[in-house]
């Protein structure tokens, strides 16, 4: 997976470049999510109270429907984010850093992910009749953010990708 910066011989230091800035922090916001919240029914159970209190926390003062009623739908959403979500994130990471001219390809199939993902998790939670209304309105913000960022990411990504390939027509 690796690329060329953007520029033959000129990498722009991940400084200047703010909305590069954010999309790391919010990359790594979604691997330290996965790892604390998502992924901790994974675990074995000897591991130290210390190793899931943030995951027990958020059991126990959002009470998710999707955590407490466990669709299969939402089974397979954590696979995938095991199994493709965090290992892009970690190389989206380290692309951005190094100013990777191949990291808009693979962040727009990230975002497509997490913007339909997140949308079906949003549907779900607010068509849920047999919770209580305060819980749902307590998980409804961060499903709102998650999925606001996640929609600015995939709009980025895919102007980055389209001034590429128009770049690329004109030079053939």
């Amino acid at each position: 997976m690796s690329g060329a910066s953007s520029q033959p011989g000129h990498r722009r230091p991940v400084w200047g470049r703010k909305k590069d800035m954010f999309y790391i922090v919010f990359l790594f916001l979604v691997v330290f999510l996965a790892l604390t919240i998502d992924f901790v029914p994974l675990y074995p159970v000897e591991l130290p109270s210390w190793a899931t209190a943030l995951h027990d926390y958020y059991r126990m003062n959002y009470n998710d429907p999707l955590y407490a009623k466990d669709p299969p739908f939402f089974r397979l959403y954590v696979f995938i984010e095991a199994i493709y979500s965090v290992p892009t994130c970690i190389w989206a990471i380290r692309g951005l850093i190094q100013d990777n001219n191949m990291v808009p390809v693979y962040l727009l199939v990230f975002a497509t992910h997490l913007v339909t993902s997140t949308l079906v998790c949003f549907v779900e939670v607010l068509a849920t009749k047999d919770w209580p209304k305060e819980d749902i309105n307590k998980n409804l913000p961060g499903y709102v953010i998650f999925f606001a960022v996640a929609s600015v990411l995939w709009v980025d990504m895919f102007s980055r990708v389209k001034t590429a390939l128009k770049g690329k027509t004109k030079l053939s």
